[in-house]
């Protein structure tokens, strides 16, 4: 008995896993206290996962395990490897996706922060605006077993999928894992009620995302946004061109100015919707939750036309006369 307890404190609180001053280990997200006992003793975090996983029971903490990275100096004892789960966040740090932000404004965003160079970002979300299938290729699918992803076309990239938030991430994650992350909060924003309503819409997910994305670029406000998505809608099921300039923005890569050119309007992109009838080839924006709940969720109306102003308001016209008269009054 005396020698079973000895061998317990010796393991617990003397011996070490490995002799080095300090020593940094990670918490993924949703993982298992199992599967985390195990990872830590195949890394040499601890020496014995089953005792880890009863010393964490009896202390009390199991329940209480939080994603993050964890330090341990010298010596790494187990006590001292579970004493370090009481302070997560170390190492880490917080980045914030703007909504409607596309993919270069976050490659630039990720470079700019030193998270990713865009070369590396875009050979994990492919480039904006590039139809591969052209070239005979697919765009990289890197999460292919994601729920969110199954309907999207594999030609075209990962637009539309990166969740805007405010997340932390390790400063250790590598581009792949940052971007894991959007998708899957991207994901966890769709219920089986969403689901079902998209496929009684007779819509896929697919085109409700390209939807959601240029009602996030052309209006701001729940209400407009419900409003230009009926108008939207019922232009794309008539075949009509949605003439929509932030497609026309995102096809010839202009920011700044809300206006387009004739010149813009004449891009050969099939994301102009000047040029094109129908939806872009793919979302031109990653959208806020609001933008797609007001693309599962339009509100009838019978406008034809909206204009926004430089204020941001938003004009609407059920006819082209009204609609040119709004042009004149609010734009001119």
């Amino acid at each position: 008995m005396a020698l079973g307890v000895w061998f317990l404190y010796s393991e617990i609180h003397s011996a070490e896993a490995q002799h080095v001053d300090t020593l940094t280990f990670s918490i993924e997200e949703g993982e298992s206290v199992h599967a985390l006992a195990t990872r830590l003793e195949e890394e040499h975090v601890i020496r014995h996962a089953w005792l880890f996983k009863k010393y964490i029971v009896w202390k009390g903490i199991d329940r209480d395990i939080r994603q993050g990275s964890f330090s341990v100096s010298s010596p790494i004892t187990l006590a001292r490897v579970v004493k370090s789960l009481e302070n997560p966040s170390v190492g880490e740090r917080t980045i914030t996706i703007i909504p409607g932000w596309g993919l270069r404004d976050i490659a630039e965003y990720f470079e700019s922060e030193g998270i990713a160079s865009s070369t590396s970002f875009y050979e994990v979300v492919g480039l904006p605006a590039h139809n591969y299938k052209a070239s005979g290729q697919y765009a990289p699918q890197p999460f292919d077993d994601v729920a969110v992803l199954q309907d999207k076309q594999d030609y075209f990239g990962l637009e539309g999928y990166l969740s805007p938030d405010t997340f932390r991430v390790f400063k250790s994650a590598s581009v792949t894992d940052v971007v894991l992350k959007l998708v899957q909060h991207r994901d966890s924003q769709f219920t089986e009620e969403m689901y079902a309503d998209i496929e009684k819409s007779g819509r896929s997910v697919y085109e409700t995302i390209i939807m959601a994305s240029l009602i996030e670029r052309e209006v701001r406000g729940e209400k407009d946004k419900a409003l230009v998505s009926d108008l939207f809608w019922r232009r794309y099921d008539t075949g009509w061109a949605l003439q929509a300039d932030s497609t026309v923005h995102y096809a010839v890569n202009k920011k700044g100015d809300v206006f387009t050119t004739k010149e813009d309007r004449e891009s050969l992109s099939p994301w102009n919707t000047y040029k094109y009838p129908g939806l872009p080839l793919g979302p031109i924006s990653n959208p806020s939750l609001e933008s797609i709940m007001a693309a599962i969720y339009p509100e009838q109306n019978d406008y034809w036309y909206f204009l926004t102003t430089i204020e941001g308001d938003v004009k609407y016209a059920k006819n082209l006369e009204e609609h040119n008269a709004n042009v004149q009054k609010y734009l001119r």
